[in-house]
């Protein structure tokens, strides 16, 4: 029998393609988690002994120690629980006797976390077939194989394990980027995120950001002990004589662990048996950068900012005027709002206050370019997602990068508010996708490529539209379904997707800050936004709204 003991736990649904609800609380504190299980049953039969064996896996406890009473003891010596997880919808597992000494599992899988903790959507929900087989212990059946790792439904998922967020660097250690990794293991969820911080970023994410950490850093001792709310991280294995270097490692620790891991309130760190006094920088680093609240938009005369009650625009100085007379149909603001990127009959140009517009891109097709906070414009056309070319502002250097996805259309691209990863939705067939790239830059800050490795999120039925960021760890998509009837699909990276409809006839997102900020323009021009179960109109007459960046 399986004993749950917990406060503030939250679940997500067991069948559905993208509808998994929201993640573990975000506060530490509330959640408070027990398992307890049973042991192995006296002359129990094969069938109970792995039903057994799949609950014991639910609690991490003592690295699993349950779990492993239902093995052989040779297996013992070989069975790594944490290597993996597979997570699977609980209502469609099969299981079948292959032999006297073999019974098969057959799972629907809906995700996997890796041994580093990454949460990945499954990109396939073909039948994934686990194999157990078994051997008597002094008459008493065993496991004596199995594949690495837990097998753990969606139901309990977030009841085992836990998001935590990892910060990174941007190449000029101007911005905290984000990586969520899930651990199991409350009383030692800190130990485990220093590790996975030394280990280094999520393999989709490493071409776009570095660490402080130098190559070679060691935890020793091999844990994180917590004691008066402060956690002693101890490190070896590096000279550790840049101030600056410690300073942004104190930073990645506090970012990491207070505030995210229970009871961790600050962080001791001790490079080489010293504690290091360096401190955080005197400019740190910023965390989720933020975007003006209001969204930007454009009437026909006037690009810019959107009032709170929705019946007047504050134009962008020197760009609104141009934009009204080129007769764009989409746009891009730029660093500083100094200039924006826009897409009009003669392709994608870059118009600036007080000078002549550059042409950048006059291939035909072309969808509503992305800019950056580098000054670098992206930009591709809907038919052709493999041609994606990028240009520096001034037209002085542009170059084309190969990409790491595949499809029939691309609907829309953003860049990340730091600079660090590109969003891409992408048309396959009848069916819409959205994933991530880290992007590679050179001293400069030009692109010199996409990570070959991606975050692939989630997919569903009907026709893209668009894709914004909603904040550096959250993104959201609009898809056309049925008719005009739309659905908004919001994604954690590295957790969870949900869906809701969206309003009818939506064509064009805008997110603002958070997932309360996202608006939907219309076919017929009203932008609209939630409000209960429905859409609420804030203004009309709008021919698009345009993504922005931090100032």
């Amino acid at each position: 029998m399986l004993s749950l003991l917990l406060s503030g736990c939250v679940s997500i649904p067991s069948s559905g393609n993208v509808q998994q609800g929201d993640p573990a609380p975000s506060d530490a504190s509330s959640l408070d988690l027990d398992i307890l299980v049973d042991p192995p049953i006296v002359d129990g039969t094969q069938q109970q002994i792995l039903d057994g064996f799949l609950t014991a896996a639910l609690s991490p406890r003592n690295n699993y120690q349950a779990a492993y009473e239902f093995l052989t003891p040779a297996f013992k010596e070989q069975w790594q629980a944490d290597e993996n997880a597979t997570i699977d919808v609980l209502a469609d597992r099969e299981f079948e006797e292959v032999s006297d000494a073999q019974i098969r599992l057959t799972a629907t899988p809906a995700a996997s976390l890796r041994d580093n903790g990454q949460y990945e959507v499954a990109t396939s929900a073909a039948p994934l077939p686990l194999e157990y087989d078994f051997e008597q212990i002094d008459g008493q059946w065993r496991i004596a194989g199995a594949p690495a790792g837990i097998v753990i439904d969606q139901a309990n998922f977030t009841q085992v394990f836990r998001e935590y967020t990892l910060y990174f660097f941007d190449p000029a250690y101007r911005f905290l980027v984000p990586d969520s990794r899930w651990f199991a293991g409350r009383d030692s969820a800190q130990t485990s995120v220093v590790q996975a911080l030394l280990a280094g970023p999520a393999a989709w994410l490493a071409p776009g950001v570095t660490s402080a950490f130098p190559e070679g850093t060691e935890l020793s001792p091999a844990a994180v002990p917590v004691s008066g709310r402060v956690a002693e991280v101890s490190l070896t294995g590096a000279a550790f004589d840049d101030t600056a270097a410690a300073q942004r490692m104190q930073l990645q620790l506090n970012q990491s662990l207070v505030g995210s891991v229970r009871n961790v309130g600050e962080v001791a760190l001790i490079l080489n048996g010293v504690e290091s006094e360096a401190g955080v920088p005197a400019n740190p680093a910023v965390r989720d950068p933020r975007v003006d609240p209001r969204p930007v938009v454009f009437d026909g005369e006037s690009l810019g900012y959107l009032s709170t009650s929705g019946d007047g625009i504050t134009p962008i100085p020197g760009i609104s005027e141009q934009v009204a007379q080129s007769g764009a149909t989409g746009a891009a603001i730029g660093p500083d709002a100094e200039s924006a990127a826009i897409l009009d009959a003669s392709g994608v140009s870059v118009l600036t206050a007080d000078a002549d517009p550059v042409a950048l891109d006059p291939r035909a097709g072309l969808i509503t370019p992305a800019f950056d906070r580098a000054g670098i414009v992206w930009s591709v056309p809907a038919g052709a997602p493999a041609d994606l070319a990028w240009f520096s502002a001034d037209g002085q250097s542009n170059g084309r990068l190969t990409v790491p996805w595949s499809g029939t259309s691309i609907a829309a691209i953003e860049v990340s508010r730091d600079g660090t990863r590109l969003l891409a939705l992408l048309g396959d067939g009848p069916r819409t996708y959205f994933l991530v790239a880290a992007i590679s830059r050179d001293a400069d800050g030009l692109p010199t490529a996409l990570g070959t490795d991606v975050l692939r999120l989630a997919e569903v039925d009907g026709l893209p539209l668009d894709v914004a960021w909603v904040d550096g760890r959250s993104v959201v998509s609009l898809t056309r379904v049925a008719g005009d009837a739309t659905r908004i699909v919001t994604q954690d990276l590295g957790g969870f997707a949900s869906t809701r409809d969206g309003p009818s006839a939506g064509r064009l997102l805008d997110a603002g800050n958070s997932i309360r900020d996202v608006r939907v323009l219309t076919d017929a021009g009203s932008l609209v936004v939630q409000s209960g179960v429905g859409w609420q109109e804030r203004a009309n007459g709008i021919r698009f709204v345009a993504s922005q960046l931090p100032g």
